[in-house]
């Protein structure tokens, strides 16, 4: 009986000296991919009724909307949170032309079946939605006394408030609000025509940003504990993404699911606290924290939320200030 062909290319390949490879051997599985990043749509950014109106009737602020341009503001939001590496964001041109195809504006998705509908065309997880809800400038001439020149403060200063939107179930997740200012004082021989410095205008929309890229990040991944050895724990947050050193934060562990029993909807998680940890270095991609007090394990994946200083307190009576603690 003659051997097989698989048997002779064996014999072969031993003769050779070289490993003998069987043939149709199965493929080894292919590595398991590792979890998507959520994607984000950000949606440009648009002035209140209240400040549009406002800024018609001309005067610095009027001015000071024309230099302030929301087209800037949004795009420099979008670099910075595509900077922060947590979100895949979807491209502003995408957006436009879906807004234009479903003949719609932001408002539209603010309607269910049209936001579920927007977030799968354009593979959008989340919506994002800003709007300026108060812009204020002021200028304050003041004459030096004993000479001809002038003193010029200029303040400004900015709210934005952010809603993001499921474009899964089209449920706001989150309404957050942000906030910048910035000031500046220049020497003028006389009280020259308003201007809304270049340099103003870029500080406030780059200090806004960061503001509210913190506020995103914040709302769909909360700060977890990657890493803890050698006493020191691994938080998953870098630079930009709103942890200083000295700050404390609070360590909890995520418990049971909570779920509405007439509704189905999840309530969360029930959230024990295991401590307290202290940042001591943000690095590029992650931070590094001390735990504060007891020595405790912090597993990987726990929560982590910053601690809110306590409300300063209320002056002594006679009017003396009170203790600071």
């Amino acid at each position: 009986m003659k051997p097989c062909l698989t048997h002779a290319v064996v014999a072969l390949a031993a003769l050779a000296g070289a490993p003998a490879v069987a043939q149709d051997a199965p493929e080894a599985p292919a590595p398991a991919a590792g979890p998507a990043k959520s994607s984000i749509a950000v949606l440009p950014f648009r002035y209140s009724q209240d400040v549009a109106r406002r800024s018609g009737e001309g005067g610095d602020l009027g001015l000071a909307v024309k230099q302030f341009e929301t087209s800037a503001l949004t795009n420099k939001f979008v670099t910075a949170l595509v900077q922060a590496r947590k979100f895949d964001v979807v491209e502003r041109q995408r957006i436009d032309d879906l807004l234009a195809e479903m003949q719609m504006g932001q408002d539209g998705l603010m309607d269910p079946a049209r936001a579920v509908k927007a977030g799968k065309v354009i593979g959008a997880d989340y919506f994002l939605t800003g709007e300026i809800s108060l812009f204020n400038v002021s200028v304050t001439w003041r004459r030096i006394p004993n000479t001809t020149r002038f003193n010029r403060e200029l303040v400004a200063r900015i709210v934005v408030d952010m809603r993001i939107i499921d474009a899964r179930t089209s449920k706001i997740v989150a309404a957050e609000r942000g906030e910048a200012r910035t000031g500046s004082r220049t020497l003028h021989t006389s009280q020259v025509p308003f201007e809304f410095p270049p340099e103003a205008v870029d500080a406030l929309q780059r200090e806004l940003c960061q503001t509210l890229v913190v506020r995103t990040i914040d709302a769909v991944y909360p700060v977890r504990v990657i890493g803890f050895s050698g006493g020191v724990v691994t938080l998953n947050r870098g630079e930009g993404g709103g942890l200083e050193a000295g700050q404390l934060l609070d360590v909890f562990s995520e418990g049971q699911e909570l779920v509405d029993p007439d509704t189905g909807e999840s309530l969360g998680a029930e959230e024990v606290r295991l401590g307290r940890v202290r940042v001591v270095e943000v690095l590029p991609r992650f931070s590094k924290a001390v735990p504060e007090g007891e020595q405790v394990m912090f597993p990987n994946g726990a929560v982590c939320r910053k601690v809110q200083p306590d409300p300063a307190a209320p002056p002594a009576p006679g009017g003396a200030p009170g203790p600071r603690w």
